[in-house]
This record gives C-alpha cells, structure tokens and sequence, in this order.
C-alpha cells in the first residue's frame, strides 16, 4: 500500500493550482497570525524556517485537493501578491488558489478589489489579511524596498514546507 510521500519544499518551489474543498473552512487568519508568520520569517534572518506541514493530493485534472495548509498558502500567496504588486514586479506567485465555496476566489486573491471586500467573508478576511502585510511592510519607511527584496529572497529559499502528498487512495 502506497504511504505517501513526504519532501522538503522551498515556498518559492510551490506550484500549481490549489483546490481547496467544501469540507476545509474559509480563510480566516487574522492580523495576530499574519503579523507572527511575518515578524517569524523576517527574524530568521536567512537561517532555514519551517512552517507548518502542506497535505496535498493529486487530482484528476493536475491540479492538488489542498487537504491541510491552506491558511499559510493563502498568507503567503498575499505576501507574494503584496511583494509583485509595490515592490519587485518581477516577483513570481507560482500557484494558485480556488476555493469550493467561493466561486470567484481565484480571481479574487489576483485583483484583491476592496470594493469587493465585503462580499463574502473569505474576500473581507483576505483582504485585511492584505492589509495587514502592507502595513507591516510599511513600518520600514524608507527602507520598504530594501526589506521586501530581502523578505522575498527568503521566501524563495530559506522558508520551507514539510510537503506531504497523500496517495490518491486515501478519502
């Protein structure tokens, strides 16, 4: 019987597109756990910096039944967004997020449009997930670019995943 298989994952190696079923509950992280996830990555200052495990599971169509870590890929994937958007345009967001209940979150966390904000309660907690990350950007004056570029080459190789991938089999 296969077991599984688990692996050591850079967060800037995570790629493709994530599905996150009905059965997962919506985005929630609040301003506490975003600016911890934040302030815990910047103090490692480089040193290698593991979060929390991703359970994945391979669908039919390519794509991963995101079955544990969508809280974290989530905040990342708005860091990354944050980080392209103000700073470094060239950053890459490798993955991709829908969500079962939310329809349109997929191009919601693209354009994260605060008009739409408080259309449902997955885009409102996004958004100020968003928020959160700019305003703590924001406390590096005019050091903000500097602090980004840094943060970002974190990401990329110092921030890791336990990275497990569940055999199709498993319910």
């Amino acid at each position: 019987m296969d077991s599984g298989h688990l692996k050591t994952v850079p967060v800037g190696d995570i790629n493709g597109d994530f599905f996150v079923p009905s059965y997962q509950r919506g985005y929630r992280w609040g301003e506490q756990e975003v600016r911890q996830l934040l302030d815990d990555i910047r103090e490692s200052d480089g040193a290698t910096y593991y979060l929390q495990p991703v359970v994945v599971k391979a669908r039919e169509d390519g794509s991963w039944e995101l079955v544990d870590g969508q809280q974290r890929l989530t905040t990342l994937y708005l860091i990354f967004r944050y980080l392209k958007k103000t700073h470094l345009p060239s950053a890459t967001v490798g993955y991709s997020l829908t969500y079962e209940t939310r329809e349109g979150s997929r191009t919601y966390l693209e354009q994260l449009d605060e008009a739409l904000a408080c259309s449902n309660i997955d885009y409102f907690h996004m958004f100020r997930a968003y928020k959160c990350i700019d305003t703590w950007f924001a406390q590096f004056e005019h050091r903000t670019t500097h602090e980004a570029t840094r943060f970002y080459g974190y990401l990329f190789d110092n921030v890791k995943v336990l990275w497990y991938e569940a055999p199709a089999t498993v319910d």
